[in-house]
């Protein structure tokens, strides 16, 4: 298993930092996002939007069948999902973090 391995699970995050005062709006529109754009790509396995406790970052987390996936569903958002910067700055985010990753364990509970 190498880093090159674009078969592999791949995890892609974005970390927002903002003034707790703007977290809602700024939820709800990464939500709509995944809603009506992120989960029609192909490779989409499941998105997820979760708050710091102190309410002042948003963590975006979507799984992809692949890097490969993920790659693709990039440049499609870019031609058709709107402007992400456009976004970011209506929601007043002060920093970000793009981080990719692969999976390579997972432990689940029961079901």
């Amino acid at each position: 298993m190498t880093s090159q391995d674009s078969n592999l699970p791949f995890s892609q995050f974005i970390e927002f930092v903002l003034d707790a005062r703007y977290q809602a709006g700024l939820v709800a529109a990464l939500n709509e996002r995944m809603e009506r754009f992120i989960r029609t790509y192909p490779g989409f396995i499941r998105a997820s939007v979760q708050l710091s406790e102190d309410h002042t970052r948003v963590l975006s987390h979507v799984l992809w069948r692949s890097r490969t996936d993920c790659e693709k569903a990039f440049t499609n958002a870019e031609q058709g999902e709107g402007d992400l910067w456009e976004m970011i700055r209506a929601h007043r985010a002060t920093a970000l973090t793009f981080n990719g990753y692969e999976l390579v364990g997972e432990t689940v509970g029961p079901r």
